[in-house]
């Protein structure tokens, strides 16, 4: 029993070193930053964006902040300047889809680029794709007349103590939380190995991944990124890939379909709650994101190797 929690922790220990390798700088790097206005100087970046996808240029600043932080920071900043706005649900259910798909950018896009795939890929990816799926969703809302009704926000987050001490201690509570999940996570995966549900489970669910591009071998990882975050999922996919378990085109297409759809559950509840529509924050996110990763699986069939690792993705051999 001793050296099966050994284990445990062993594992738990590993996959937090190599995340907390990458957050914990990014997290004070973003602090700093964000202190220095450079939030500000995104969202005017972003205003013409929001404007493209049928919304206020003023919101540019909801989403910079959560691209910037996180989805938290964003609601908060949505919720204040919502009052003045008159928007409608089709706009929040709009803008709650872009930041689903595009958030905590700094830190997310470091565990991506760790498992493999090119920064400059997957900062085009996520960012593209919110624009891309933001623009559809406003035509569709738009041309159908579908959700015009006025905006009615029914919960608001507090306000958080936004000084260096609190900030900080939020921070290290988030750190714990990471690790008590992973350490559940590593649990529930010997479970299943030991039990026999994995290759059960990836027998049911290899058919489904392997049409946009996921082989069986990497398909849990996906399931419970899908369900629970990249940032979990990623330290695993990270400490798998270094393994050589998985292949690089494993690798990229997980991470792909990750970074465009994940946290299905708790990140949906969140945006839900302050006027997002289930038709766009979950169901059409989720068609939108498989669509995209199969349309990139037969383009990556086109290219050569050599360009594959010289524009998508950095073979761990070569870090």
């Amino acid at each position: 029993m001793f050296k099966l929690v050994s284990e445990l922790l062993k594992e738990t220990y590993n996959i937090c070193k190599t995340l907390f390798r990458i957050m914990i700088p990014v997290i004070i790097a973003v602090k700093i930053l964000s202190e220095l206005g450079i939030v500000n100087i995104l969202s005017s970046i972003l205003n013409p964006f929001m404007k493209l996808m049928g919304l206020p240029g003023e919101l540019g600043l909801a989403w910079a902040t959560a691209l910037f932080t996180n989805i938290y920071g964003g609601i908060i900043v949505f919720i204040s300047l919502s009052d003045g706005l008159n928007l409608t649900v089709a706009q929040a259910t709009v803008f709650a889809s872009i930041v689903l798909i595009a958030h905590s950018m700094p830190v997310e896009l470091q565990i991506m680029r760790k498992s493999g795939p090119r920064l400059r890929a997957m900062l085009a990816l996520r960012m593209g794709g919110a624009v891309l799926y933001g623009w559809i969703l406003n035509i569709i809302y738009t041309a159908t007349d579908t959700l015009q009704n006025p905006l009615n926000i029914l919960w608001a987050p507090p306000v958080k103590d936004t000084s260096w001490i609190a900030w900080a201690v939020g921070e290290f509570k988030n750190l714990v939380w990471i690790t008590c999940i992973i350490f559940t996570l590593v649990v529930v995966m010997r479970i299943l190995y030991a039990l026999g549900l994995i290759k059960l489970m990836e027998r049911i669910l290899s058919p489904v991944l392997r049409f946009f591009g996921v082989s069986s071998r990497a398909s849990t990882l996906t399931i419970f990124g899908l369900t629970i975050g990249l940032s979990y999922a990623g330290g695993m996919i990270i400490n798998e890939a270094k393994s050589g378990k998985l292949s690089e085109e494993d690798i990229f297409f997980s991470i792909s379909l990750l970074g465009l759809c994940h946290s299905l559950i708790e990140d949906t509840l969140l945006l839900m709650v302050v006027g997002g529509h289930l038709s766009g924050i979950f169901w059409g996110r989720i068609a939108f994101s498989i669509i995209i990763v199969v349309l990139l699986q037969r383009f990556i069939r086109t290219i050569t190797p050599d360009f594959f690792h010289k524009m998508l993705f950095l073979p761990f051999k070569s870090t």
